[in-house]
């Protein structure tokens, strides 16, 4: 794996290791009954190609994983951290037991990578045939699914039982760069998508990590765990945090549950809590979860290392949510 000094520096043509992230499979006849009642998307009216943005909470709202949804064929696949993945899959099969699913680690079955560029398109190609036509849309043979990430350069997501057969075209082509996870999560960083590892399961409300601006909730649908705690701070306008994203201009170490400082007259207060951290070569990203009047001037610090200071990075989404008075047209 090629060490990346700063994220503009990526490669034109890249295969980024995805190895952090496991799978969860749920299979069965009961498999969209049974996640409607527990993650924050209506997967009664989830198109078979379609990617979504998910949570899934506990009874309090607060988040044990951050998740893309998607299915393979019968199967749907949530991809997360695997910290994550390790609290959500304990608790999914806990209930599980009442509904006709089977709910299993799938890690060890799908490969995961992220790529990038004109060559890794062509493999992606020759094995699925084309590309995906929109964002967050699938394409799916027998063994591997992809789908392609928003972004102003095109990313595309392999999660595949055969990722090595898929990949084979790549690996002595001199101008594909192989990249390490930090690059993944210097991206992710970058296009303002949260994760939550570490300390940072179950710590927060969906709301204060910016799913609702990634259409990763669902309020029109029923009931699913939490679902009264992120619905009623939604629609009473209760949520006074967001994530925001940050890049210091240095390598340092930085690590989920860190604190950021933000600069208050001529003194530092405490700002918020780092729940994604990524250090390149040259240059570290952040995402932070702060007050939601955070403001493009403000001025922050790591409080493990306060000598760089910085401001955040702009969000290729806007985090004003749309608030209603009451829960309408449940399904």
């Amino acid at each position: 794996m090629e060490r990346l000094a700063r994220l503009e520096q990526l490669a034109e043509n890249a295969v980024i290791s995805v190895e952090h992230y496991g799978v969860a499979a749920i299979t069965g006849e009961q498999r969209d009954d049974y996640l409607h009642g527990q993650l924050t998307i209506n997967t009664k009216e989830f198109a078979h190609n379609s990617v979504r943005h998910a949570a899934h909470c506990d009874f309090k709202g607060k988040a044990w994983a951050l998740m893309y949804a998607l299915r393979h064929q019968e199967t749907q696949l949530l991809t997360m951290h695997r910290d994550a993945l390790s609290q959500s899959l304990a608790q999914l099969q806990k209930y599980g037991v009442f509904s006709k699913v089977d709910i299993s680690d799938a890690s060890q079955d799908y490969g995961q990578w992220l790529l990038h560029g004109p060559q890794a398109e062509a493999a992606l190609q020759s094995h699925f045939g084309s590309l995906p036509e929109a964002e967050l849309t699938t394409l799916q043979t027998d063994d591997s699914v992809v789908f392609a990430l928003p972004g102003a350069s095109p990313m595309y997501w392999l999660l595949s039982r055969s990722a090595d057969k898929v990949l084979a075209p790549l690996r002595d082509q001199d101008a594909v760069v192989w990249y390490g996870s930090e690059v993944f999560e210097a991206v992710q960083i970058a296009n303002g998508i949260p994760a939550v590892s570490g300390n940072s399961v179950n710590a927060f409300v969906p709301q204060m990590m910016n799913v609702q601006a990634l259409k990763g909730i669902d309020f029109d649908k029923g009931c699913y765990m939490g679902q009264e705690v992120v619905a009623r701070t939604h629609f009473l306008g209760k949520n006074k945090r967001a994530a925001f994203s940050f890049r210091l201009p240095v390598a340092t170490k930085a690590a989920v549950d860190d604190t950021l400082e933000k600069q208050v007259g001529d003194n530092w207060r405490r700002g918020g809590t780092v729940i994604r951290a990524a250090q390149l070569g040259e240059e570290t990203w952040l995402m932070a979860v702060l007050s939601n009047d955070t403001q493009p001037q403000d001025n922050h610090r790591l409080a493990e290392a306060p000598e760089h200071v910085v401001t955040a990075e702009p969000l290729p989404y806007s985090i004003v949510e749309d608030k209603g008075s009451t829960i309408r047209g449940r399904k």
